[in-house]
């Protein structure tokens, strides 16, 4: 969901039910200097790659990771919830770490006050791209 205001903005580019990984320059026009991230049925760490192409230097992200997206099938429960805290804390972990392989920096995180439809535990990290597009796809 998004507000009307927001949809109506000609600032605004609103990407829903595309899959990110193929997007090119036409549904994004000019590099931008916010995004935010929230994908399912995906590892982040297959959508931060393409998003760096779009995004300007010292861009901000705000990217919500979805544990049962991030770790293996064998510690997804059932209902698709992550009950390991090990595994669920891991799994920020090793998507804030590979953020910064690609020029990222990790400003903050955050618990979601929301968990998700059965009951995951979601974070937000606070992106921000410091360096260029080491490691970045192109188009």
């Amino acid at each position: 969901l998004i507000d009307d205001r927001l949809r109506g903005d000609p600032r605004v580019v609103v990407l829903e039910k595309v899959n990110f990984r193929y997007v090119s320059a036409d549904l994004i026009p000019e590099k931008v200097a916010l995004a935010t991230v929230d994908v399912s049925f995906i590892s982040l760490r297959h959508i931060l790659p393409v998003l760096g192409r779009f995004l300007l230097p010292g861009a901000e992200v705000l990217a919500l990771v979805k544990p049962q997206f991030e770790v293996g099938k064998e510690w997804v429960g059932k209902g698709g919830v992550v009950r390991d805290e090990e595994k669920r804390v891991e799994a920020v972990r090793q998507v804030a770490s590979f953020a910064e392989t690609l020029g990222f920096a990790v400003m903050a995180q955050a618990e979601s006050r929301v968990r998700g439809p059965k009951g995951n535990r979601e974070v937000f990290l606070h992106l921000r791209m410091e360096r260029g597009a080491s490691g970045l796809e192109s188009p």
